[in-house]
């Protein structure tokens, strides 16, 4: 229990100093923090894949790695408008394509390697040497797989971050989720016990663990709506040091309280769907038989471990700002 509570303050504090930084100095540092989180995210995610038996390709996974945010970052500062997710559409579909190539053509090469060693006198010519093996339809649904899940969902923090505010989506993404959602779920559960939720994937989990995780979500929503919505209409240039954009016009009457209605139903959402990206990672981790993606932080396993609800989330705020804002 130690060793995990000093891991979380560690975290924590590495969080805030991006944060810190990303306000004062540039939000490039926040796209810093989702690109170690993501590079971490994916690394571990293949490992796991390739250590039991998957025949994982390494070029795609570096191509969508390497390029997706400087691809990003460079058609949103120089063209605008929506480029950069245009950009980060390229990459992906260039890594999916490189899937299928190196799906179609390794079979072939591997033949050709087999034929040169026997040729060598390094084996014998088998009868079945002449024939081409298929290629296996899951190691390519499991190089598909890695580039969507991580990387397409940690990329929707680069998008939401600069179509609106790079400081708030992120910190609300990761706040409402581990330190709203899982802290209560984690403590109403432990201190009411009962009905398990998902036994199968998840055996520690209750059901008021579960109502606990949703309470938490509210809970924290609402404290962000009291800092930036509330603190930011007395102090504008706090908002907008932050990118922050009201989820409506202070000049309307009754903003506050239809502000808040609106933060607590994401909140709401954001506390269920977390709910469900653990429970989805954890069925992942069942399917390959292990018990942590990492072990890089003490007391929370990896990098997966600690983003699998703040995806989820990600995605949430992405529709509701669509939503809110209409662009």
């Amino acid at each position: 229990m130690l060793k995990r509570t000093v891991t979380g303050i560690i975290l924590i504090a590495f969080l805030a100093g991006f944060m810190v930084c990303g306000y004062f100095v540039s939000p490039i540092f926040v796209d810093m923090l989702i690109l170690i989180f993501l590079a971490g995210a994916v690394y571990e995610m293949r490992k796991c894949l390739k250590d039991v038996g998957y025949d994982m390709y390494i070029s795609p996974t570096v191509v969508a790695l390497v390029c997706a945010y400087p691809v990003f970052y460079l058609m949103q500062h120089f063209i605008g408008g929506s480029a950069g997710i245009q950009g980060l559409l390229i990459v992906f579909l260039v890594s999916f394509m490189m899937c299928l190539s190196i799906f179609t053509f390794r079979p072939l090469m591997r033949k050709k390697n087999d034929v040169q060693q026997a040729a060598d006198g390094e084996n014998e010519i088998q009868s079945g040497v002449s024939e081409i093996k298929k290629g296996n339809i899951n190691d390519l649904l499991a190089n598909v797989f890695v580039i969507v899940y991580p990387m397409i969902f940690m990329s929707v923090a680069w998008v939401i971050g600069y179509k609106y505010s790079a400081i708030f989506a992120v910190l609300f993404a990761v706040v409402v989720p581990i330190i709203g959602s899982d802290m209560f779920a984690y403590f109403l559960g432990s201190l009411i016990g009962g009905k398990k939720l998902c036994p199968s994937i998840s055996p520690k989990k209750t059901v008021a663990g579960g109502v606990g995780g949703l309470l938490g979500g509210m809970v924290m929503a609402i404290l962000f709506w009291v800092v930036f919505e509330y603190v930011g209409s007395l102090a504008p240039k706090f908002a907008a040091g932050c990118g922050y954009i009201p989820f409506i016009s202070h000049s309307d009457g009754g903003w506050m309280w239809k502000s808040a209605l609106i933060y607590l139903a994401i909140g709401l959402v954001c506390g269920a769907v977390s709910e469900i990206g653990d429970l989805a990672a954890s069925s992942i981790k069942r399917a390959i038989g292990i018990k942590d993606y990492g072990k890089i932080f003490p007391g929370h396993g990896g990098f997966m471990d600690r983003i699998d609800s703040v995806m989820y989330c990600l995605v949430v705020l992405l529709i509701s700002f669509s939503c809110i804002y209409g662009y």
